[in-house]
């Protein structure tokens, strides 16, 4: 039976029809693996540096343009007005207009009785202008603590936009190597697929000759079918990892394409632990901003017990009032017909100034001043053991992170040597393979390590960047390197 399977096999004019359907197969992927390449080509019209990605993604990240509206927030709040120390200063003016109907059967009017009294058309006109001022003098120093508080506050807030300008700068780099690396991983499969290709048209010409049986025409075939599949999957890969960076950049259209002008490169850059360790003290934005949180609840603490002591405050000012009493037009009906209405209105002014001096004392409101002094302790307290805390991530976070940057820098020295290694047997063995030295086993199991080799050096590479960056971000160095393209 095996012998009768040879000849079959050994008859190349003989082609059954499962093999026609399967050409057309390759000529169709073929042929949908290169539209989808124009594409990519097509779309990636727009240089993209990091630089310029960093700096579109700090101007228009939502989050960053939040607290920016936060900062200014704490801006206008941060003042002495606010902070209760300036006096406040009232003016009122009031104006005061009466028409008077007088009707009596007993009025006492120009010095003599009269019954039956009646007096119409009486205008009366004011004007009452006051101007008050109220200065709080002395609250146990309340008003200078106050506008410390507020000072602190406008620093927390700052520094929370630096918290999110440094968690945006972490998440563009990685997101922008990222697609940098998938870019490689998508030319790898490129170039897996050509040399498929190429193998199986080389087959297909000894097979055509006579020099190829089936199997081998068959072999090459689902090769070059599975690294179709491979690249069509790794270019889907490739369009989602651009548009997960273009959401970081805020770009309208999603499925903006870009040519990546920086590439993942090894830096042979060491780093000393203390040194790391002294940085990230000092200048991790973390621990930064918890600091002034634990500031802002200390004040808090001294601005409780300033309602301990008394309040002096001033209240002064002047008012001025206009009267006028027209009765030049007021009509009398009554039993003395010798009443002469006044030739000129009666115009009456009065000036006052008054200035208030006010002690008060604060004897007793059921202890609430010392529960939120206390209150105010314990939350401090608290504060204390949030940075205590924190220090003992951050150190562990820096111990991680070092570690994992050394070791990542030593596998990617292995998998740089094994990508070497990969690629010198490749070029040997399609030598070999084209001599008959080997098969098409052996061959493609070399196209397979080459493969994983230089996919495994470009993984190694991105993972050794993502852990400098991780280095940078606990040390604060993102927003030393980075920050200034935000201004």
């Amino acid at each position: 039976m095996s012998n009768v399977w040879r000849s079959i096999e050994n008859q190349p004019s003989k082609k059954p029809f499962f093999e026609y359907k399967k050409i057309n197969q390759v000529k169709f992927y073929t042929l949908v693996i290169t539209l989808l390449l124009a594409a990519v080509v097509t779309q990636a019209q727009q240089s993209l540096s990091l630089s310029d990605a960093i700096a579109i993604g700090l101007e228009r990240n939502y989050d960053i343009r939040i607290e920016r509206k936060n900062v200014i927030t704490a801006e206008n709040n941060n003042s002495w007005g606010a902070a209760g120390i300036l006096p406040s200063v009232r003016l009122d003016v009031q104006s005061q207009n009466s028409l008077r109907n007088q009707e009596s059967d007993n009025q006492f009017f120009g010095g003599q009785l009269f019954p039956g009294f009646e007096l119409n058309d009486q205008r009366t006109y004011a004007l009452n202008p006051s101007l008050n001022v109220n200065w709080t003098v002395f609250q146990g120093n309340k008003a200078i603590i106050s506008k410390r508080r507020l000072e602190q506050l406008e620093a927390e807030s700052m520094q929370n936009a630096d918290v999110v300008i440094a968690n945006t700068l972490q998440a563009i780099i990685l997101a922008y190597y990222n697609s940098v690396l998938e870019k490689e991983r998508l030319d790898a499969f490129q170039e897996q697929l050509n040399l498929s290709k190429d193998v199986y048209g080389y087959t297909k010409t000894k097979y055509d000759l006579g020099s190829a049986v089936t199997s081998d025409l068959l072999l090459e075939e689902n090769n070059f079918l599975a690294d179709s599949s491979n690249y069509i999957n790794q270019l889907l890969a490739y369009r989602n990892a651009v548009r997960t960076l273009n959401v970081l950049l805020v770009n309208d259209d999603l499925n903006t394409g870009y040519e990546f002008t920086d590439s993942l490169m090894f830096e042979s850059q060491q780093y000393q632990f203390e040194d790391l360790k002294e940085a990230m003290l000092s200048e991790n934005v973390d621990i930064k901003k918890i600091y002034i949180s634990q500031s802002i609840l200390e004040t808090q603490v001294k601005q409780n017990r300033s309602d301990l002591y008394p309040t002096l405050s001033v209240n002064g000012g002047y008012q001025w009032n206009r009267n006028v009493s027209d009765l030049t037009n007021a009509t009398y009906d009554g039993p003395n017909t010798n009443y002469q209405n006044p030739p000129e209105p009666l115009l009456s002014k009065t000036g006052t100034y008054f200035a208030n001096l006010t002690l008060s004392f604060n004897l007793f409101d059921g202890g609430r001043v010392n529960r939120a002094i206390r209150n105010a302790v314990v939350a401090e307290d608290i504060g204390n053991l949030r940075v205590e805390k924190l220090e003992t991530t951050l150190d562990r976070d820096l111990y991680e992170a070092y570690e994992r940057y050394q070791v990542r820098r030593q596998l990617f020295g292995i998998s740089s040597r094994s990508e070497e290694a990969a690629k010198t047997n490749l070029e040997i063995s399609e030598t070999k393979f084209k001599s008959g030295t080997i098969n098409s086993f052996d061959f493609r199991v070399v196209q397979n390590n080459y493969l994983t080799a230089i996919i495994q050096k470009y993984q190694a590479l991105y993972n050794l960047m993502d852990s400098k960056v991780e280095l940078m971000r606990l040390t604060g160095g993102l927003m030393a390197n980075y920050s200034n393209s935000d201004q």
